[in-house]
């Protein structure tokens, strides 16, 4: 069953993934991108090949967007959660679906995802003790933009 991680820890899943769409809507739906303007919907799932330049403003007026990543090779929603964020100033859940490593995690966050759906449990516990083992990176990211060797200068 599959386990939604959120501020590093497995908590309960509000939302309701809709991949068709029917005459009625549930409000915590997370609908199809195409099918936003005619449900109403405040949540939308985007492919990682969704052309953000066009959808960006779109997107970023909605509660949660969570980018699918269909294949574990298949790193164009890493690029999707970097532009929702720094160029359209995402401030919603941006959640992770799909194929997630959870190896890969502690990467997916510092492009700006906070929520990650898992295969299970398991797949999830290991998704906390990732990003738990990584406190501070080199470079600049979404969630820390200035490296750390400009963070400890004394001005």
């Amino acid at each position: 069953m599959p386990a939604l991680v959120k501020n590093q820890e497995i908590v309960a899943d509000d939302w309701l993934l809709v991949d068709t769409i029917s005459d009625y809507v549930p409000d915590n739906a997370i609908v199809p991108f195409e099918h936003i303007h005619s449900t109403q919907a405040t949540a939308a799932w985007i492919e990682g090949d969704c052309e953000i330049e066009e959808a960006g403003e779109q997107l970023a007026r909605l509660d949660l967007v969570a980018v699918n990543f269909p294949a574990f090779a298949d790193g164009r929603g890493l690029s999707a959660a970097t532009l929702l964020r720094n160029r359209f100033e995402f401030k919603g859940e941006l959640r992770a679906i799909g194929e997630i490593q959870p190896d890969l995690t502690p990467f997916m966050r510092r492009c700006g995802f906070d929520a990650f759906v898992l295969a299970d449990e398991r797949a999830a516990a290991t998704a906390i003790q990732c990003m738990s083992s990584m406190s501070d990176f080199y470079q600049g990211s979404v969630i820390q933009p200035q490296p750390p060797y400009l963070r400890n200068r004394s001005t």
